[in-house]
């Protein structure tokens, strides 16, 4: 087990340094801001364990709504919100690049913190071929972990150990 958990800090530490390099960075303290800010405005509808989204979804947005809520555990510790294509697109004024196969880019993204303060956010990308599905956490203005995926099912299988892993409730080692 020890292999694997060396092995794993190895690869987080590989991408992060290829995604922001070490230590704090402007572009990253910018975007943990962007998105404490988004939590902010949304404060008043998360709540603990729970994955919250916007009113109006398109079909397809809902149903993968409805899988990350059948999916993902959210930590009691964390609350999440699920920002779809088309909600973020009208947050942005922009036109989203179409991909070929899916009609959009990523199926959306999700923002986790602790649901009481936004100490260290959780932002996940469910990014369609070319590129890669991801998991980053930011602390501090830094890109403290970073985790890539082959695809968004493996994206989603993995999210609620890394939701645990930097969310989690630490409890005293007995």
């Amino acid at each position: 087990m020890g292999i694997d958990k060396h092995s794993e800090n190895q690869q987080m530490a590989r991408v992060v340094e290829e995604r922001a390099g070490v230590g704090t960075t402007e572009i990253v303290s910018g975007l943990q801001a962007m998105l404490v800010d988004l939590l902010g405005r949304m404060k008043s509808f998360l709540r603990p364990g729970v994955t919250v989204t916007f009113q109006h979804l398109t079909p397809s947005e809902i149903t993968f709504f409805e899988r990350l809520t059948n999916d993902v555990r959210i930590p009691q510790s964390a609350a999440a919100v699920y920002l779809p294509p088309s909600v973020r697109e009208q947050m942005l004024g922009g036109t989203p690049v179409i991909n070929e196969a899916s009609g959009q880019p990523d199926a959306g993204v999700v923002v986790a913190s602790h649901h009481d303060a936004f100490d260290i956010i959780v932002n996940v990308l469910f990014a369609f071929p070319p590129f890669a599905p991801a998991i980053d956490v930011y602390e501090r203005g830094k890109l403290v972990a970073g985790y890539q995926f082959e695809t968004v099912d493996a994206c989603i299988a993995e999210l609620s150990t890394v939701l645990d892993r930097h969310l989690g409730m630490e409890f005293p080692k007995s």
